[in-house]
């Protein structure tokens, strides 16, 4: 005792204040905490172990404290664990908060102004959330930075909530530190401001689903920038200089400007673009003229998308200096002439080039809907880069399959249907032991199926229909223990049929023939599906797909989904996913909640139903006309069933995004299908 006492009464005054104060600040952050659980609810528990313990918080769940001052917080992190309730002003009193990281909750409210209180706070994170109202003015008022001082952030998300008004006119002036700018799919409106210039530290902006307008401002100042994401609003290009400054932005890998109002002629400029550009999306903008010569120098550029635009002329030749591409997109367009490079859906004809076989990073080749003739180059069948898919669908291609095929060693969907192929399968792609699609159908293919097709064990989907094949049904099929869909109609196969494996669940198998070129087909296909969508039996298949997409116009196609539901990437050869599952359920809630299909005549011109209600969300009112309308208002009586319907629309948005991995998981919807449920059966309880 004597020890200690000697050693406090030699410590220095100083050192006794400190120890007050440190313990004074390590109160005042128990209690924040504290307070912060008051105000929120957690349907996991995880905030349980929040106790009125001050020795115990640091070890509490999401907390992370200092390790130079082992008491005071220093981040907050709670990432997808259901959050409920509204962020408390009195998070303000953790004064060494550096890192809030809350995305993907159930967060409502605003944002609270105190926040910008945090001095010390460098990243903010409350995207995916339900947050509403504005951006607080803390982030924009230069009066009264002597008491608001955020410009230590680097990362402020609040991207996926329902946050509206005009960004903050000074925003780039007040967060002079910001890397990281995550705004999207929100109701901003108004223009960008001029003041993110300013941000030189600026990596990432993305402000991608809003309603922002005017000419986009001259980005060149933002030497760092690395990703700069401004689809999906009502932008425009003006004289395109803004183009050019993006010059000065020498780090810039992915430039997002889809699906705006830029119009004109895409400049020769596009050619200063920085040398390390990876993705260019200029999709849907009215965009008019010839493509340039100059985008040739590109010569990084791996996805390129230049869809649903007013593109005319040839395709540059420049194009085949993009070594590095893997997708290109220009469906929807006027262009004209021979193909120097992979588009689909123009009207391109000629043969394909062989010079194709060059690019040897091509992950996914789609040719399809166009008029291509002559025979299939073998060079294409070098390219062992090919692994998501090659899709030469709906051309007018001719002569043998070339038993080079086998080359397409790493290749996952292969569809060369409806064409004019003849000759035997070649037994050589049996060795594309990777396919896990593959299409032949309406083609002119005779002989037996190869013996080789039993190295194909990761089959889950085969089509060879409407052919000319004979024989057997091979028995090895009975071995495909992941497929989930055989089409063998319209051939001469005769025989028995294999009576193991697969074939003890018929309900699998699609082995049913409509003769539809005898009279009257048409009506008794339709008779035989009406009946077939109502018929349960081991034997029989379930044809409502195939149904849904019958045209009386022409022979009957593979089952793939009606059109407008079925997901974008499977345009591109992707395989079956529940990812492609989850878009269709969100274009079914979006059909649901509007009451529009999406092949509704009012949908050209790029505007489809995703689009539709993400810019009809930005100024919904369920009080006024116009698209508002759309809504069912039958029960939209309470504010509680209006945000049930809202967080309805929200989900069926986020289901149908055009990006697989943007999408929620099949769990995730299920989740939030029944909180929706739980919460409108509450109103009535």
């Amino acid at each position: 005792m004597a020890i200690v006492l000697a050693s406090l009464l030699t410590l220095p005054a100083y050192s006794l204040g400190a120890t007050r104060y440190l313990h004074n600040e390590s109160t005042s952050d128990l209690q924040a905490l504290l307070c912060f659980k008051l105000h929120v609810s957690n349907p996991a528990g995880l905030l349980a172990s929040w106790r009125n313990d001050s020795n115990q918080f640091c070890g509490w769940f999401g907390v992370t404290c200092n390790k130079k001052h082992p008491s005071r917080v220093i981040a907050l992190d709670f990432e997808s664990v259901e959050l409920h309730g509204q962020i408390p002003p009195c998070i303000v009193n953790l004064t060494l908060l550096r890192r809030i990281h809350w995305p993907n909750n159930q967060l409502t409210g605003q944002i609270p102004d105190e926040l910008g209180r945090l001095n010390s706070l460098q990243y903010l994170n409350l995207s995916l959330n339900n947050l509403s109202g504005v951006i607080p003015n803390t982030l924009s008022s230069c009066f009264r930075l002597q008491t608001i001082d955020l410009s230590t952030l680097a990362y402020l998300g609040v991207g996926m909530n329902s946050l509206t008004g005009e960004l903050p006119y000074s925003i780039g002036n007040t967060l002079p530190n910001i890397q990281n700018l995550i705004m999207q799919e929100n109701q901003f409106r108004g223009q960008i401001p001029t003041s993110l210039t300013n941000a030189t530290n600026l990596q990432v902006l993305n402000i991608r689903y809003n309603a922002l307008h005017g000419i986009v401002p001259h980005f060149g100042t933002l030497s760092n920038l690395i990703e700069l994401n401004l689809g999906m609003n009502q932008l425009e290009a003006g004289d395109w200089s803004f183009l050019s400054s993006l010059a000065n932005c020498t780090q810039l890998v992915r430039l997002y400007l889809d699906g705006n109002i830029l119009q004109g002629i895409l400049p020769s400029s596009i050619a200063g673009l920085s040398k390390s550009l990876e993705q260019l999306f200029l999709a849907a903008n009215k965009i008019s003229g010839t493509i340039p010569q100059e985008i040739g120098h590109l010569s990084n550029l791996m996805l390129l998308r230049m869809e649903q635009n007013l593109l005319t002329g040839n395709l540059p030749s420049s194009l085949g200096n993009l070594q590095n591409l893997y997708l290109l997109s220009l469906s929807q367009n006027q262009l004209s002439g021979q193909f120097p490079l992979s588009v689909r859906e123009n009207n391109l004809s000629g043969s394909i080039p062989g010079a194709l076989g060059r690019c040897k990073n091509l992950e996914t080749l789609n040719l399809s809907y166009n008029s291509f003739y002559g025979s299939i180059p073998i060079e294409i069948f070098t390219l062992s880069s090919l692994s998501e898919g090659l899709d030469l669908s709906h051309n007018q291609l001719s002569g043998n399959i070339p038993p080079e095929i086998s080359g397409l060693i790493n290749l996952g969907t292969l569809i060369i249907s409806n064409n004019k192929l003849s000759g035997k399968i070649p037994s050589t792609l049996g060795e594309c032991v990777h396919l896990e699609s593959l299409n032949m159908e309406a083609n002119l293919l005779d002989g037996t199926i190869p013996e080789s097709f039993a190295n194909l064990r990761g089959i889950i989907m085969m089509d060879l229909s409407q052919n000319n094949l004979s024989g057997q049904i091979p028995e090895f099929i009975e071995n495909f223990d992941d497929i989930k869909l055989l089409n063998l109609s319209f051939n001469d196969l005769e025989g028995q049929v294999p009576t193991g494996g697969i074939f003890q669940n018929a309900s699998e198998v699609f082995v049913q023939v409509f003769k539809l070129d005898q009279l009257g087909a048409p009506r008794s296909f339709l008779a035989e599906c009406k009946a077939l969508r109502n018929t349960r039996h081991r034997n029989l298949v379930r044809v409502i797909s195939a149904c849904s997409t019958f045209d009386p116009s022409t022979s009957l196609m593979g089952p793939r989904g009606s059109i407008g539901y079925i997901a974008p990437e499977y345009g591109f050869g992707c395989k079956l996913s529940t990812e492609g599952d989850v878009y269709s359920y969100g274009i079914i809630i979006l059909e649901m909640m509007t009451r529009r299909r999406p092949t509704d005549e009012m949908f050209t011109n790029g505007l489809d139903l995703h689009k539709y209600v993400a810019k009809a969300c930005i100024t919904l009112s369920f009080d006024d006309g116009g698209v508002a309308n759309d809504f069912d208002h039958e029960n939209l009586s309470t504010a509680g069933a209006k945000d049930c319907i809202m967080r309805l629309i929200k989900l069926g948005l986020s289901c149908s995004l055009e990006t697989p991995k943007d999408r929620p998981t099949m769990q995730e919807v299920y989740d939030e299908v029944i909180t929706i449920k739980e919460a409108f059966a509450a109103l009535s309880g």
